[in-house]
C-alpha cells in the first residue's frame, strides 16, 4: 500500500493484538464475560491467548489463573512447550478455561480445543472469544494482519465441535464495536458486534445405575412358640 504525496506511510503494528481496536474489543469481551463467569468456582482456571498483555475477567469465587500465550507452534506464558503437544495439564485441573482469540493464532486449533475440554473439570465453564468473519472487522484483520493474519472461523463451528463432546451450549454472544476502533466507551454485548463469545459446560458423568443383587437374609427364629401354635415340625 502506497501513501499519497504529502502523507506518512502508515505504520503497522507488529502484533495485530496489541493494536487499539483488538485491546478495546479485549475490553469489551471481559465486561461480557464477567457477570456470566462470576459463578465459576474451583482451584484454578486456565486462560488461553495470543502473545499480549490481557487480564483475564475478576472472577472472586476462583483461586489461581494460569495463562499461557498462544503463537503457532509455540506455548508461553506460565508454561514453555510445544503448540503441537497436548497441555500439560492434568484431566479436569480447572473449573474454567478461557479461549480468547487462542484458536485464531494456534497452529492446530481443533486439537487446541480438545485439549482445552480434557482439563476442565466436569461441570466446568469454557468459553471461547474471537472475531467474528461476517463484518468490517474481518478485512481489517486480514490488511492489519500482513502475510500472515489470524484464521478466523464462524461461531458455529465450534457450537458443532463442541456439541460433539456432549457440551451445554449457551446462545453466542456478539461483542463489541460494529467497526474497530480505538476509543474507551465499552459497549460488552452488542447485536452486530465485531467479535463473538462461545459459552459451553462440561457435562457431569452419568450416574451409572447399579443392578440389584438378591442376597440371603438370615431371619432369627424365637425360642418359643406362640399359644396355639402346631408343633409338628419335620
Amino acid at each position: 500500500m502506497y501513501a499519497r504525496a504529502g502523507e506518512p506511510m502508515p505504520k503497522f503494528e507488529p502484533d495485530i493484538y496489541s493494536s487499539a481496536p483488538l485491546k478495546a474489543l479485549f475490553a469489551d469481551e471481559a465486561v461480557a464475560l464477567s457477570p456470566v463467569l462470576a459463578r465459576c468456582t474451583g482451584e484454578h482456571g486456565l486462560h488461553l491467548l495470543p502473545a499480549v498483555a490481557a487480564e483475564p475477567p475478576p472472577l472472586p469465587l476462583l483461586g489461581h489463573w494460569a495463562s499461557v500465550q498462544v503463537q503457532g507452534t509455540r506455548l508461553g506464558g506460565d508454561i514453555q512447550a510445544s503448540g503441537l503437544e497436548p497441555l500439560p495439564f492434568a484431566d479436569d485441573a480447572f473449573g474454567v478455561v478461557l479461549l480468547r482469540h487462542a484458536l485464531e493464532v494456534s497452529a492446530r486449533p481443533s486439537a487446541l480445543l480438545a485439549e482445552a475440554i480434557r482439563v476442565l473439570e466436569p461441570g466446568g465453564t469454557l468459553a471461547i472469544a474471537g472475531v467474528h468473519p461476517l463484518g468490517p472487522w474481518s478485512p481489517w484483520v486480514h490488511w492489519r494482519g500482513g502475510a500472515a493474519p489470524p484464521r478466523l472461523t464462524w461461531p458455529w463451528w465450534w457450537r458443532q465441535r463442541l456439541a460433539s463432546d456432549d457440551m451445554k451450549l449457551e446462545p453466542v454472544r456478539r461483542i463489541g464495536h460494529f467497526l474497530p476502533r480505538s476509543d474507551s466507551t465499552r459497549v460488552g454485548e452488542s447485536v452486530f458486534g465485531g467479535g463473538y463469545v462461545v459459552i459451553a459446560r462440561k457435562s457431569r458423568p452419568s450416574t451409572v445405575p447399579l443392578r440389584p443383587r438378591l442376597a440371603a437374609v438370615p431371619t432369627p427364629m424365637p425360642g418359643s412358640l406362640a399359644s396355639g401354635a402346631r408343633r409338628n415340625a419335620r
